[in-house]
């Protein structure tokens, strides 16, 4: 993967300052490790990968950064998008990022194919599409979505959090668009990516993600524990997202619904302690465990606890 020269990425890094918790505008060597799921078009996949991998290999030795690609046919839900699992420091995190901007935008100008959803845009503007934990997209929204406003502000670009209208209770993740300048949008990525490993949350997250890839070869969002081939003999576990209001659906008078549904799928469903809760989300998480036709019973049986509450609230509302 040739490419000019590489602009020092220390630019676009916060370093904290004396005052805990009070980021200075530049510097800093980003030594801090982090990870990242990056969503590219199938032709920007190809162009990353280059023939017999020879791309990819370059852009690792290059950026420092370890580089790991979904399967071919394998894409993000709900999209036509592969998934690009990049780790390291910050640093080296960053330059991968420059490098493969600078690749997508030659190939655009020589006409290689329709180079989406990271590419050069109208009016010299770059677009990095991130997927995030639902849990950690609520740190980094803040209370009354002040520190996304903090990063717009800072950066300049343009930065896109995924509504939870547009997500089910089961989507495990949100996705966070980045828009702008090359520099707009450099910046704006190192200060989400740095926001997030100054919370203890995205350790545990950086391990499971990383041990997913590995382990598996999967950098999707895991929807459950359980493979196809073996999916009557094996636990899985499912985790659903849902508002407060609807808890009580599912708990039912003394938590009598919750008995029924784990004693009639023969599950164990766990749900989070509103002290736990999220406050930028206001959700709670519904745990169901069981062997893989169980939890997929159960959460049929969910689904219809909550149909007929929201049933309900609807008549008594045209009643008034």
């Amino acid at each position: 993967m040739e490419s000019g020269a590489i602009p020092d990425m220390n630019q676009y890094l916060p370093v904290m300052s004396s005052a805990v918790g009070q980021p200075q505008e530049v510097g800093g060597n980003g030594a801090q490790q982090v990870v990242t799921k990056v969503l590219v078009s199938n032709p920007i996949a190809g162009s990353v990968i280059g023939k017999a991998g020879a791309n990819i290999e370059q852009l690792q030795r290059s950026s420092a950064a370890r580089i790991q690609l979904s399967r071919s046919g394998e894409f993000y839900p709900g999209t036509s998008d592969r998934v690009l699992l990049l780790s390291g420091s910050l640093h080296s995190v960053l330059t991968a990022i420059f490098m493969i901007l600078e690749k997508v935008s030659r190939d655009s100008l020589a006409g290689k194919g329709k180079m989406a959803m990271m590419n050069k845009r109208a009016d010299h503007e770059d677009e990095v599409k991130l997927a995030l934990s639902r849990r950690l997209c609520g740190l980094l929204i803040g209370h009354k979505g002040q520190t996304v406003r903090d990063i717009i502000n800072d950066s300049g670009a343009t930065v896109r959090v995924q509504s939870l209208s547009e997500l089910t209770p089961s989507d495990p993740e949100r996705t966070i668009t980045v828009l702008g300048a090359r520099d707009q949008v450099l910046r704006g990525v190192a200060l989400i990516l740095n926001t997030l490993s100054l919370h203890e949350q995205f350790a545990s997250y950086m391990e499971t993600t990383m041990q997913l890839a590995t382990n598996q070869g999967v950098v999707l969002p895991p929807r459950s524990s359980a493979t196809k081939n073996v999916l009557a003999q094996v636990r899985s576990q499912l985790t659903l997202y849902l508002p407060d209001d609807d808890v009580g659906a599912i708990l039912g008078r003394k938590g009598q619904n919750l008995v029924d549904i784990q004693q009639s799928a023969r599950v164990t469903i766990k749900i989070s302690d509103r002290a736990k809760m999220d406050p930028n989300a206001s959700e709670r998480e519904v745990t169901i465990m069981g062997l893989h036709g169980a939890v997929k019973l159960a959460e049929a049986m969910v689904s219809e606890k909550l149909y007929q509450s929201r049933a309900r609230s609807r008549g008594e509302e045209d009643e008034h």
